[in-house]
């Protein structure tokens, strides 16, 4: 059944929220003096696909703002204007205004109204001249190569369906298109009515027969009728190649079957083009540098095409909801299975516990996505905020392709933003101070993701003037945080910053001042099982270190039992499981226990947790690490491996620093989760 309108206006939506971010992402990474004729014409396609598929689907506000900006950059296309910075702007401006559209359905706020006008008529007045003239940093333009390809003449045939007749916008737009794009004759039949190349009073339900000479290629073609092809008839044929229609004769010669064209196949209108095929003169464009042919190019978006799907989130939510109930069944089988001992039951129980893991893999891995998806956002805000603060500040990023749960993603934008604004606020000098402290003009900040073991590291570096330690004490005495005899280490000087209302600034603006931010930052982070470090050096500059888990929803476990209450703790961090002898415990001296040599903080469990009960006369020690350090978990015993599905606790629980969530067991009972980053960095002070 094809997709309704609304259906076809959902995906639209959802479609073009890639390709702006795409386009976001190659605007900001242009410089006026190194445009090539490739990225030139990516662009060019990308607003010509929303504006396309946005006018058939009804969007008339995303139409109106793209069309005249599609004419500009065919202009660039052709050689008529040079790409320029004023052009990236008003490119960009244009992108702030279609995620607004797109996100309001066109139903825009006073304001956004305003700012949607002006940008139309900025557009529209566009003077390109004056803004060469401007931005221009030699009087050589910059040199755009047209497209290579060789000019093809179709023949396409459009019966529209039964849903575009009803609800889709005019079926005359896409043939305008097509029009476009080359030398065109298109045939128009309505009942016993036939007309040519008209597109003003045609009927919507007409059928059209077109032939068309052009350049752009099949696929280009196709891209016309990409969002309705659910629900038209189309067919595209290659007849020759060449401009078959500058053959007068030919053209004449399709123009007299006007009338019986419609009665014609497709075999019929090839014999009549193969009759002058040796009258076609081919011209082709030679290419700037060897590219893949047309065939290879096609094979390769084939490829492409069908080598993921979308699927909506919500459905993986779902899917991991599933995946995490089916864990703990499998847990609740485990358990009858060694109760009753029947040998089939433990068989099919090992067998249904290897295929809900591979399962569990499985899902889990489709719920982590590249970080790069959100990396443009950053780019951008970069790139704004420094224009507005004057400093000229180059952002580079790697790592985009490094996968993290979506869940995790989402809620580090904040602190990510929170982190870049106080590098290019705080850190970043301006290019006075730069050149004084014999430094590049243009700042740097760099942002690397990568993996390591099963978490994620995010390190944000700039290269500014760094974190001056005197003033963060000075400060830190002011606001009595500290006082002046106090002995405290450089490490726990930065964490002051970290600190509700604490503030360097020295004055406050619509970017910092204000003590909001870093605070949020550490709590936003703490609250998805992260953990934020700091690296500073005065007049060199800082590093902000974030360290993630690689999801928030299921784990491998390691179940321990403290009198009759179960603990998991997170089995990739356990290094080793010995006993609690009496020797280990005699040498036991503040909060430190000897073992294999080394003497470990511990933390005993049913102590510290004040868990009442009888205390067995043999204890197991689980020992932990994070980073570099280690800590001893003194524990009744362990029971064994366990696959845990971690649950949010309630907000009782909120202040549990030790505790990061829930699960439940194969017998139902809850069992707390413990947050081992954070046993680790408390214990390792003492």
């Amino acid at each position: 059944m094809a997709e309704s309108i609304d259906q076809l206006r959902v995906s639209f939506v959802e479609e073009t929220r890639d390709l702006i971010t795409e386009l976001e992402d190659v605007l900001l990474s242009l410089e006026t003096d190194a445009v090539s004729s490739d990225v030139v014409d990516q662009i060019f396609r990308s607003i010509h696909t929303i504006k396309g598929s946005g006018g058939m689907l009804g969007f008339e506000k995303v139409l109106e703002v793209t069309h005249d900006l599609e004419d500009i950059y065919d202009k660039v296309r052709s050689g008529e204007m040079d790409f320029t910075i004023d052009l990236k702007d008003i490119s960009l401006e244009t992108i702030d205004v279609l995620k607004n559209l797109l996100a309001t359905d066109e139903n825009l706020a006073d304001q956004e109204k305003i700012r949607f006008v002006n940008l139309c008529k900025k557009i529209q007045l566009f003077d390109v001249s004056s803004s060469l003239e401007k931005n221009s940093i030699s009087n050589e333009a910059v040199s755009i190569q047209p497209v290579n390809t060789i000019t093809s003449t179709y023949f396409i045939q459009l019966v529209p369906g039964l849903n575009s007749a009803k609800e889709l916008s005019h079926s005359k737009y896409l043939v305008t298109e097509l029009s476009q794009m080359g030398d065109c004759l298109a045939f128009a039949k309505s009942g016993d009515s036939i007309k040519l190349n008209s597109f003003e009073k045609v009927n919507k339900n007409a059928k059209w027969a077109i032939f068309l000479s052009t350049g752009v290629g099949q696929l280009a073609i196709e891209d016309v009728f990409d969002w309705i092809k659910d629900d038209i008839g189309v067919s595209i044929k290659k007849l020759v190649d060449g401009d078959l229609l500058a053959v007068e004769s030919a053209k004449k010669e399709f123009e007299a079957l006007k009338d019986i064209l419609f009665e014609k196949t497709i075999e019929d209108i090839e014999l009549i083009a193969n009759k002058y095929a040796d009258q076609i003169i081919i011209e082709e464009i030679q290419p700037v540098e060897k590219e893949k042919s047309t065939a290879e190019k096609e094979k390769v978006i084939t490829s492409n095409a069908i080598s993921s799907i979308r699927v909506a989130t919500d459905k993986i939510d779902q899917l991991m909801n599933l995946v995490s109930e089916m864990v703990t069944l499998q847990a609740r089988l485990n358990l009858l299975a060694n109760e009753i001992d029947n040998p089939e039951l433990n068989d099919v129980s090992e067998k249904y516990g290897s295929f809900s893991k591979q399962l569990r893999d499985n899902a889990f891995t489709i719920s982590l996505i590249p970080f790069g998806v959100s990396m443009t956002r950053y780019k951008r805000m970069v790139h704004d905020l420094s224009e507005q603060l004057n400093k000229k500040v180059d952002f580079v990023t790697e790592g985009a392709d490094t996968v993290l749960d979506k869940k995790i993603i989402e809620q580090l934008s904040d602190p990510i933003m929170h982190i870049l604004r106080n590098c290019i606020d705080h850190g970043i000098e301006d290019t006075e101070g730069r050149k004084k402290n014999g430094k590049e003009e243009v700042g740097k900040i760099s942002m690397n993701v990568y993996h390591q073991s099963n978490n994620v590291i995010i390190e944000i570096v700039d290269d500014g003037k760094g974190i001056d330690l005197d003033v963060i004490k000075r400060i830190g005495i002011e606001k009595k945080l500290i006082t002046i005899d106090q002995n405290i280490s450089n490490s726990e000087l930065l964490n002051l910053i970290f600190l509700p209302g604490f503030s360097s600034a020295k004055s406050v603006s619509n970017v910092s001042g204000r003590g909001v931010g870093l605070d949020v930052v550490k709590r936003n982070i703490s609250e998805i099982r992260g953990a934020i470090d700091i690296q500073t050096e005065k007049g060199k500059g800082t590093t902000f270190i974030i360290k993630l888990p690689l999801t928030l929803s299921i784990i491998d476990g390691l179940q321990v039992r403290i009198d009759e209450r179960d603990i998991i703790i997170p089995l990739v961090q356990v290094d080793k499981i010995s006993t609690l002898t009496n020797e280990i415990q005699d040498t036991s001296l503040n909060q430190l226990l000897l073992i294999d040599g080394m003497q470990i903080p511990y933390f005993d469990l049913r102590k510290d947790f004040e868990i009442g009960g009888e205390i067995p006369e043999r204890r197991e020690i689980v020992i932990a690490s994070y980073e570099s350090e280690k800590v001893a978990l003194i524990v009744d015993y362990v029971v064994g491996e366990n696959q845990t599905v971690l649950k949010p606790l309630g907000k009782h629980f909120k202040k549990q620093d030790f505790i990061s969530g829930g699960t439940i067991l194969g017998d139902g009972s809850v069992a707390l989760v413990l947050d081992i980053n954070k046993i680790v960095t408390e214990f390792s002070k003492k």
